[in-house]
């Protein structure tokens, strides 16, 4: 699997007593690596349960506040799910959790929102010459977008008026009721139910990637 993000997780019962038992784990991992992770480099087990995530790194779009107090096999579940996304997928989910302030969800409700992405109303600019677009504003590549949306690009062109039409100010327009990115655009009418799916539910959904995954190639292990 890809790796999406690394987490650093610290031993609270230990750093307690004087001593730090941790280390950083790249994920997402099989569930055999966790285990052996929380055991050996955690050092968890009935006297030192407590642990937190210390430090974390390329965790974006999630954020950290999210991640901190949260169960390490949870926080695996969501990076199996966000590594089975597709570029375009991942775009969408980055835009809704920027919209909707990536601080305010716990680790299930960002797994139900990725198993929900199709239901995330992203769209990315999409116009004639968009490859010499990379130093435009977001703005421009809206209104680019829209004029041959809606057919006025065409009729710009048959009035010889395309180079006198401001499509940055056209594109501005549409941030009324749209959230522009560097890709593309997000309506604000999405819809997600941040339970749709439960902790079993998701369990059966990473199984189901684990064993795909599997199939295609073998699960890369840490050494610890």
């Amino acid at each position: 699997m890809q790796k999406v993000f690394s987490i650093f997780a610290q031993n609270l019962t230990y750093y307690n007593e004087g001593s730090i038992e941790g280390g950083w784990l790249d994920l997402p991992q099989s569930p055999e690596v966790i285990d052996k992770y929380l055991k050996e480099v955690v050092k968890v087990d009935d006297e030192h349960e407590e642990y937190e995530i210390a430090d974390v790194e390329n965790i974006h779009p999630f954020s950290y506040s999210s991640i901190q107090w949260s169960n390490i096999k949870d926080i695996n579940n969501l990076a199996i799910i966000y590594s089975s996304l597709n570029e375009f997928e991942r775009e969408a989910v980055e835009a809704y959790l920027e919209s909707e302030s990536a601080d305010d969800f716990g680790i299930d409700e960002l797994i139900n929102i990725c198993l929900q992405v199709d239901e995330i109303n992203y769209y990315q600019y999409n116009f004639e010459g968009i490859e010499y677009s990379k130093d435009c504003s977001p703005d421009v590549k809206m209104g680019y977008t829209m004029a041959e949306e809606i057919g006025l690009y065409y009729e710009l062109e048959k009035l010889g008026a395309v180079n006198y039409f401001d499509f940055e100010k056209y594109g501005e327009s549409y941030s009324y009721n749209h959230q522009l990115f560097e890709n593309g655009y997000l309506m604000e009418d999405s819809n997600i139910d941040l339970k749709f799916y439960s902790k079993e539910e998701i369990e059966e959904k990473v199984n189901e990637i684990l064993k795909e995954n599997i199939k295609e190639q073998e699960v890369n292990e840490i050494e610890i």
